[in-house]
């Protein structure tokens, strides 16, 4: 029993001492061997040069045979080819804009308009207005943005919308009725795609002619 008693004290004793941990502060003296910092440069896994990006959908051609091609950035830039369903859209918009200014002017001076037909083939196929247009788009649209563009579409706005106002004031109205349509087609366009400030520069200086003139838009 007494034994027993011994043994449970001598085990008490030996964990109580295992349990003590040294308490001292680590030592802050530089490292004798290598550190994990200095095996992965080692190993290279630190590097952080940018490595090469992946090819770009909008900058590379994929051939038949499955080689790569980057496209030179000139030839894909915007102005390097023709929007194509931009030109569709603008031409059949402006091409509807014109047909309506054919029925308004129709309205305008109280005159009777030939059947939907006819003056849907009068105003689309007759005319020379959307071929014009066609061809205008085509070669404009795609540089919109240019300074020589704008100030191409400014002289051209500011011309459609004098002639279009001294005609409506001046002119008979069997002249009003065959260039009203198109002058008014082409100044909107002219307008659509200047910017802002341009295009509210050449309509403030077409109302000031008007004014001055002494002519009336209603």
């Amino acid at each position: 029993m007494s034994n027993r008693r011994e043994r449970r004290a001598q085990a008490r004793a030996n964990s109580a001492t295992k349990n003590e941990a040294p308490l001292h502060q680590p030592s802050r003296d530089a490292p004798t061997h290598k550190t994990l910092f200095d095996i992965a440069s080692e190993r290279q896994l630190l590097n952080t040069t940018p490595q090469s990006s992946p090819p770009s959908v909008t900058t590379t051609k994929i051939h038949p045979d499955g080689t790569l091609s980057t496209i030179d950035s000139a030839a894909g830039s915007p102005y390097a080819t023709t929007p194509y369903l931009d030109v569709f859209l603008y031409t059949a918009t402006l091409t509807m804009l014109h047909f309506t200014f054919t029925v308004l002017v129709h309205h305008q001076y109280a005159t009777t308009p030939p059947s939907l037909t006819s003056i849907l083939y009068t105003s689309t196929v007759a005319s020379p207005t959307p071929a014009l247009i066609l061809v205008l788009v085509s070669i404009l649209h795609p540089r919109s943005s240019l300074p020589p563009t704008q100030i191409l579409f400014a002289f051209l706005s500011m011309a459609a919308g004098v002639w279009l106002v001294h005609a409506s004031n001046e002119d008979p109205y069997m002249a009003v009725m065959k260039k009203a349509p198109p002058l008014g087609t082409l100044w909107v366009w002219a307008i659509v795609e200047m910017k802002w400030e341009w295009a509210a520069g050449c309509l403030g200086l077409v109302a000031g002619w008007g004014w001055w003139k002494g002519y009336s838009m209603f």
